[in-house]
């Protein structure tokens, strides 16, 4: 059974270990191998550590637990943008229990967070233009690329990432 909750100051390490794990093994050919293999771990971390003390106002982190373990995160910043809206700034599903319904269970839970409490109901995100499964699963849940755009990385690296973007976020309920 899958229950999402808000996170605590504990939850830090599991949320930076699964982000890092995720990094590793799906942005391989996207980030450095250096970075991946050797930085990536302590950075994010470090990351959530910071993020956890010291959250920013409109910041709302939840996670998905199964058997008492994390599988899964998301991050809002609500009312980031005005013309886009809420930044879903992080959705991560442990990778032996992607495909299972998490991802979509923690993106409603964000529809209903936006919702309830945001300015207004649009939400969106970047995702690497190489990252084609999460891409297909943002397509499948109805958002649309509104635009590509060069990147800077965390590691020095560059890359293109897409703005994907849903108009209301009643759609996903």
């Amino acid at each position: 059974m899958i229950h999402l909750r808000p996170t605590t100051n504990d939850d830090y390490k599991s949320i930076g270990l699964l982000h890092a794990t995720n990094w590793q093994h799906t942005y391989r050919g996207i980030l450095s191998d250096r970075y991946l293999d050797n930085e990536v771990l302590d950075e994010r971390i470090k990351f959530w550590k910071e993020r956890s003390e010291n959250p920013a106002a409109n910041q709302i982190t939840t996670v998905a637990v199964m058997n008492d373990v994390i599988v899964g995160f998301s991050c809002l910043l609500l009312n980031d943008d005005e013309q886009y809206g809420t930044l879903l700034d992080n959705l991560h599903v442990s990778i032996n229990v992607q495909k299972s319904g998490i991802g979509k269970l923690l993106i409603q839970d964000c529809a209903k967070t936006v919702l309830g409490k945001a300015i207004n109901h649009k939400m969106y995100l970047w995702v690497f233009e190489a990252n084609e499964n999460a891409k297909a699963f943002y397509e499948k849940l109805g958002a649309i690329n509104i635009e590509t755009i060069d990147h800077d990385n965390w590691d020095g690296t560059k890359a293109k990432v897409c703005r994907y973007a849903w108009n209301d976020t009643k759609s996903l309920l």
